[in-house]
């Protein structure tokens, strides 16, 4: 359990905060399936078509088929860059909800505050955050980072720094956190999951909350595509850049194996 709590917890998120959450997610779904939408003719910028590592990995995959290429293709595609809108979906629309916002300082002295994320006021109180995604985000230049700037920042401050890793728990943590704190001070505190959605929000059991919201935007989206899922539009794309695939190759319906063909046509 973390030493820095808050004196107080609400009971429920308020619902603006609530609404806010969904219409995010929402919108980050829209997004997504935008994406997916781009994904659907081997000439797109957005197609990567590697057809070393397509075949290499083609037994693990099972990719033996134009289609099987595709959802290979898609799927790479789509889930580096749902890794990386995580993080920005949680730092620039949903912490902001509850008051995190850039640091002032950072503009006057970018290097000096680069491993700072973020502030927020909690209880009458500013603290500095850096963010991390997950219990694995943090590696050993990040760790160094902050060893060697969290000192002078919190001389200058006088504000203590929250390490604020947006799920899991403490157990699941690398080593990097703990090295950070023991090679800083007593103000360096790292919140994890659910101790850290409660410390921003003030809320009991914020991330339950922050559920809720997510399952809402997700009815949302439901309704707006007239009950077609996100799954099935995916299907709908894969299905498209699987006839690009057979059209731009030359493969017909006939050939056993597409990979001869692949590669003679992809130099």
């Amino acid at each position: 359990m973390s030493k820095l709590r808050r004196a107080r917890l609400k009971q429920r998120l308020d619902p603006v905060a609530f609404d806010s959450i969904a219409t995010e997610t929402d919108e980050l779904l829209e997004r997504r399936l935008r994406k997916a939408k781009r994904l659907t003719d081997v000439a797109s910028p957005d197609v990567n078509l590697n057809p070393f590592l397509m075949l290499a990995l083609a037994p693990a995959y099972n990719i033996a088929s134009p289609f099987e290429a595709a959802e290979y293709v898609q799927l790479s595609k789509m889930l580096h860059g749902d890794s990386t809108a995580f993080g920005r979906y949680v730092e620039d629309k949903i912490l902001p909800v509850f008051g995190v916002r850039p640091v002032a300082e950072k503009k006057r002295s970018p290097k000096l505050y680069s491993p700072i994320d973020a502030e927020v006021s909690v209880e009458g109180k500013r603290y500095l955050m850096t963010l991390k995604a997950g219990p694995w985000t943090m590696n050993q230049s990040h760790a160094n980072e902050m060893v060697n700037r969290f000192p002078e920042i919190h001389d200058k401050t006088g504000d203590d720094i929250v390490i604020g890793i947006f799920y899991g728990s403490r157990s699941r943590l690398n080593n990097k956190p703990r090295l950070v704190e023991v090679n800083t001070g007593d103000y360096v505190t790292t919140l994890v999951g659910k101790d850290f959605w409660e410390f921003v929000t003030g809320v009991k059991d914020a991330h339950q909350e922050i559920f809720r919201a997510i399952r809402e935007a997700q009815s949302r989206f439901a309704a707006r595509h007239g009950g077609e899922t996100f799954y099935e539009q995916m299907i709908e794309a894969r299905l498209a850049l699987s006839r690009s695939i057979r059209e731009a190759f030359g493969l017909g319906a006939e050939d056993i194996d597409m990979w001869e063909q692949l590669f003679e046509g992809a130099f």
